[in-house]
């Protein structure tokens, strides 16, 4: 039987979520409220699979991703949010997600979900945006039409700074918390040759074209 963690802060739409897998003949061995919570219980339980909620309190969805597909490889995360941007899916993926599906999915596909990955399929449920990806022997990617470098990480980052939106937003939309997101986006400054913020968003949203020959 297919072992899972269910991972999500609100506590009804968790029990849902328990109450659909077991229904499933899915075993749900533990239960997390937080990022935090969720690396401890997995790394207790070591499960077939993580049902992984991206806004979480303590630290995100996608850093607590990161953490336990760095420390237990063979355990698949499916990530399953509110959030159906591409920045959101990119990271969630980038961070070493197998699949993503969204919370208003129909109950089969969140099923569907964890069983393709378990065989080790990527899953990205109805709805869900593909984010176009570099070559997997890539490491980084350009940023639209811009001359930088950015890892994709940074990219998704970039990304919702070029919207405007503020670091504790960017934060809440990609599961990460504030300080990570500060830290990124003081790099994305430095990489982009701006003197601060603004002027490092005007650049993302109008990148300059390449120097004349």
């Amino acid at each position: 039987m297919i072992r899972v963690v269910v991972v999500d802060d609100h506590p009804v739409f968790r029990k849902g979520l328990v109450a659909l897998l077991r229904a499933s003949e899915i075993e749900v061995v533990a239960e997390a409220a937080s990022g935090r919570e969720a690396i401890e219980v997995v790394g207790r339980e070591r499960p077939d699979v993580v049902l992984m909620d991206l806004g979480l309190p303590e630290l995100g969805g996608v850093a607590a991703t990161e953490h336990i597909v760095a420390a237990y490889g063979p355990i698949s995360v499916v990530a399953i949010t509110m959030y159906d941007d591409e920045q959101s899916v990119a990271a969630a993926l980038a961070a070493g997600a197998s699949g993503y599906v969204v919370k208003d999915s129909e109950p089969d596909q969140i099923v569907a979900a964890i069983r393709a990955t378990l065989s080790g399929a990527l899953w990205l449920g109805a709805g869900v945006p593909r984010p176009g990806f570099a070559p997997a022997s890539e490491a980084v990617r350009a940023l639209g039409g811009g001359p930088w470098r950015f890892t994709p990480r940074e990219d998704a980052i970039a990304r919702l700074l070029a919207k405007g939106l503020a670091n504790p937003v960017i934060a809440e939309r990609l599961g990460l918390s504030a300080k990570t997101v500060a830290n990124y986006v003081s790099g994305i400054i430095t990489k982009v040759g701006a003197a601060d913020r603004a002027e490092a968003t005007r650049l993302i949203r109008d990148p300059p074209g390449p120097e004349p020959v």
